[in-house]
């Protein structure tokens, strides 16, 4: 008999971070997805819904993370993922995370993330990613700590998105959600993205192998 599908809802921020909208699918692109997928040791019952978290006019992020988790809870999904960039505000946006999850549903499984500055940071880890993702001709020199650039609202010059777009050749803009997933996909030492994003990937990867891993 096939494994019965677990069903994870993915909220984010954006394409580049969750992928296309709804589902459930495969959690094949989207780099919350595919990193969330490897850190369950990719399972085939695995399947995802992911969406923008709810705009809420007046409502601040703690009360975005207790709808998103009330949402899954409601639609009989097994767990959330919660991921935002950090904006330069990591503490603060960690404590809005933790806040708002802890105020319903305490035994239902949800992974807290927060990418400091910006999602980007995590796929300046791996040269070799980067170089297989983008199809480039030799290997990127990529920065010792990526968690250390300025948020893109802060330097606008010198951030994770820039420095990214700089290793994809000259005059690039910005890179294709399409390529970001292919970087993602290209990973395969999570022991030095823990190391070198000890601020926001370490935390999110030990909320998923604590909090969703078991479902498998």
């Amino acid at each position: 008999m096939p494994e019965a599908d677990v069903v994870v809802e993915v909220f984010g921020e954006g394409k580049t971070d969750i992928g296309p909208g709804e589902g459930p699918r495969r959690p094949t692109k989207g780099v919350v997805p595919i990193l969330l997928d490897r850190l369950c040791g990719e399972p085939a019952s695995l399947r995802v819904k992911c969406r923008p978290f709810q705009f809420l006019q007046g409502k601040g992020l703690p009360q975005k993370v207790h709808f998103a988790k009330r949402q899954a809870f409601i639609n009989r999904s097994k767990a959330a993922v919660f991921v935002i960039d950090s904006d330069g505000k990591l503490a603060e946006k960690r404590k809005d995370l933790e806040e708002g999850r802890s105020r319903a549903f305490p035994e239902f499984p949800m992974a807290l993330g927060v990418a400091h500055p910006c999602i980007e940071a995590w796929l300046l880890v791996h040269a070799g990613a980067i170089r297989r993702g983008l199809d480039l001709s030799a290997t990127p020199k990529v920065p010792a700590e990526p968690e250390s650039l300025p948020a893109p609202c802060q330097d606008a010059a010198r951030n994770p998105k820039r420095v990214l777009c700089e290793l994809a050749g000259a005059g690039r803009k910005d890179l294709s959600s399409a390529e970001k997933d292919r970087i993602a996909n290209a990973m395969n030492d999570f022991a030095l993205l823990r190391q070198r994003c000890p601020l926001g990937f370490a935390p999110f990867a030990d909320g998923v192998e604590k909090q969703i891993r078991p479902l498998f």
